[in-house]
């Protein structure tokens, strides 16, 4: 069976013969990873470097399996043996027992750190290696995806705190008003597993199952407190005795769920009808311990956005269930009733939806408000995203380092000069460039010589990734 985890091929191509192209007296190759100017988001929220170290770094990587399979593989990729670096990989496993002679330091996990600073850098530990430091980036890289998962989560965290402030809410609630519906909306099982995990950094409420084994395999979390769903259905049930049926269906869930969470898919056949239905059976829901969950899943002619619908759902339920005003002035339902929107959403459509139930006109407040989000969560991203860029900045050749950068005319791609460090200096954090070593730095090594010397707990970097952000520069 082929082994399709070999750090060798782990790679792009044209890096299988980039040791050829380096100037021949070269010693050291020093590179760091940032998020550039541009991005979507100001700040990135750097997290998953430790599950990729886990999966391909760490212990014995390079056997003679490995290189054999590289060999045959560059062979026949190429279709020249000269372009394979045999005698380097050699080395590694004949002088290195086949770990990475590799030095890697990186911001703590779950912090957030404003674009256009240092994240992590890594350079070679062996001179002879010099090559390894770029062989190692594509796969590096891979720690855009959580961090730009966990940066999405974040950011719509602070949004929707925002609207909570402003209609007069406490934030108790505020862990369960994201939850992750991404399982089936992303590639691949790895996926889900890798960006489910970045998405509970942030908050508490999931539907994708792989992020709590990810997270508990990668950063030992706690079963306790690490992600939380409920009772729901969805249409499968709810269509199950056609459209004269579902209304006894909604019956039969009321009966069979007294207590906890319980949220009901709604627009099977017609929205207004069933959410009427569930008005009429007021003193059945309010005799419930615990919440009923309107979830509509599409718009109507009648409301043609998610925002106008969400206010018609909202204020049948206020006109029956009634609520309460809060200090502000903000109407919050009776809470064994609430709302949830999760269809085809993204953070600006949540924004939207709080937005217009705040209005002057409504003052309806945000917890009245619970959200789903998936492709939009875990799926519609790239790297590009955060402009994430891994880069060399400095070289050693006969024993001296030298500042090495890029600045095309493209300023916004120029990249940093010579060894760096990363600071807080009057509550902002700054890149020190061209071999700045300061005390203060905030960069730790995390990995040595193939072993991971700095782990973090889940709840490590759930209390890192908390709501503050250093401001920008």
């Amino acid at each position: 069976m082929i082994d399709t985890n070999n750090i060798i091929l782990s790679t792009d191509s044209y890096k299988l013969n980039h040791w050829m192209q380096y100037p021949k007296d070269t010693e050291g190759v020093y590179s760091y990873f940032e998020s550039r100017k541009g991005s979507v988001f100001p700040y990135t929220t750097f997290f998953g470097l430790q599950a990729i170290m886990i999966d391909h770094l760490e212990g014995v990587v390079v056997t003679e399996d490995t290189i054999q399979e590289a060999k045959e593989l560059s062979l026949a990729h190429f279709g020249n043996a000269d372009y394979f670096n045999e005698a380097g990989w050699r080395h590694i496993l004949e002088n290195h027992g086949g770990k990475l002679p590799v030095r890697i330091k990186a911001v703590p996990e779950g912090m957030s750190v404003p674009t256009n600073n240092v994240l992590m850098t890594v350079e070679n530990t062996d001179p002879e290696c010099y090559w390894l430091t770029n062989a190692i980036e594509s796969l590096l890289t891979h720690v855009w995806y959580p961090s730009t998962v966990a940066t999405l989560s974040r950011t719509t965290k602070e949004g929707i705190a925002a609207y909570l402030d402003e209609t007069g809410c406490s934030h108790d609630g505020l862990g369960f008003m994201l939850h992750d519906f991404g399982y089936r909306g992303v590639t691949s099982h790895e996926s889900a597993g890798i960006g489910g995990m970045a998405h509970l950094v942030n908050f508490l409420g999931t539907d994708t199952v792989p992020a709590m084994q990810y997270a508990r395999k990668y950063y030992d979390a706690n079963l306790d407190g690490l992600g939380y769903s409920v009772a729901a259905t969805e249409h499968s049930v709810m269509t199950s005795l056609g459209p004269d049926g579902e209304i006894g269906i909604l019956d039969e869930l009321i009966k069979d769920y007294p207590t906890g969470i319980l949220s009901v898919v709604s627009d099977s056949y017609d929205i207004y009808n069933f959410v009427n239905e569930v008005c009429n059976r007021k003193d059945a829901i309010m005799e419930r311990d615990g919440v009923f969950v309107v979830r509509p899943d599409s718009i109507t002619n009648e409301h043609k956005t998610p925002e106008e619908l969400t206010l018609w759902i909202v204020e049948t339920l206020w006109n029956t269930f009634g609520g309460t005003v809060n200090e502000a002035g903000y109407r919050t339902l009776d809470p064994k009733v609430r709302v949830l929107w999760g269809d085809g959403i993204n953070q600006y459509g949540i924004f939207a939806i709080l937005g217009y139930l705040r209005d002057a006109r409504h003052k309806y407040a945000a917890e009245n408000m619970v959200f789903g989000m998936g492709g939009g969560l875990l799926q519609k991203m790239n790297r590009d995203s955060q402009r994430f860029a891994f880069k060399c900045s400095s070289q050693k050749r006969e024993g001296m380092w030298h500042d090495v950068w890029k600045r095309p005319l493209d300023l916004s791609k120029a990249s940093k000069k010579g060894k760096l460090s990363l600071i807080e200096y009057e509550g902002k954090l700054i890149t020190l460039e061209n071999g700045a070593v300061d005390s203060r730095d905030i960069l730790e090594t995390v990995f040595e010589n193939g072993e991971i010397v700095k782990t973090y707990t889940f709840d490590e970097v759930r209390a890192n990734a908390g709501l503050k952000v250093p401001a920008p520069v």
